[in-house]
């Protein structure tokens, strides 16, 4: 079989597929380091996303109007959006920073 999603393309089998999710994911986890380091992103998504409209978005929990109009859970909803991706990058440094012989053990 062979799998060319991702930029991947090569003959998979057992041993091989592993390899390659595994590489897959140290990947995505290298490129996420390289954003982490890039002021945009850290302005746009660690501190605009993560932190000012995370908390932006708790504080309007507690306002009349939301509390009145019913619209908790539309904000609800944007702050799950908020911890979503959070945890996708969470996910990538986790299984990203994975040695490939615990696998084997």
């Amino acid at each position: 079989m062979i799998n060319q999603a991702n930029g991947y393309s090569e003959e998979l089998n057992g041993q091989d597929l592993e390899s390659v999710e595994a590489q897959y994911w140290v990947d995505l986890k290298d490129a996420l380091d390289r954003l982490e380091k890039n002021d945009d992103f850290k302005r746009v998504i660690l501190d605009g996303y993560f932190k000012d409209k995370a908390i932006n978005g708790v504080s309007l929990l507690a306002t009349d109007y939301i509390k009145q109009n019913g619209l908790r859970s539309e904000v609800m909803e944007a702050l799950v959006a908020i911890s979503n991706l959070e945890d996708y990058f969470v996910t990538i440094k986790s299984l990203g920073s994975q040695a490939p012989d615990e696998d084997e053990e």
